[in-house]
C-alpha cells in the first residue's frame, strides 16, 4: 500500500511539472507576441498583459520551488 501511494505520489509530481512547464512556455509565447504587438505603454496599460507576466513569473517560481524540493530529498 505504501509503495503503490509513493508511485502515485511521483507520477501526480512529474504531471504537475509536464502541465506547469508547458503553461509556462504558453504564456511566454502569448507574453513574446503581445509585445510584439504593441507599444511599451500599452502593454504597461493593460490588466489582463500585467495579469498574464504575474502567473507567467508565479509559474516558473512553482517550477523552481517544486524542482528544488526534489533535488534536497535525493541529495
Amino acid at each position: 500500500m505504501n509503495q503503490q501511494s509513493e508511485k502515485r505520489v511521483e507520477a501526480g509530481v512529474k504531471t504537475l511539472l509536464q502541465a506547469l512547464t508547458r503553461n509556462w512556455c504558453d504564456t511566454g509565447i502569448l507574453i513574446d507576441e503581445f509585445e510584439a504587438t504593441h507599444t511599451d505603454y500599452e502593454c504597461d496599460q493593460s490588466k489582463d498583459y500585467d495579469a498574464l507576466v504575474a502567473g507567467h513569473f508565479a509559474l516558473k517560481e512553482a517550477i523552481d520551488k517544486i524542482n528544488n524540493r526534489l533535488n534536497k530529498v535525493r541529495l
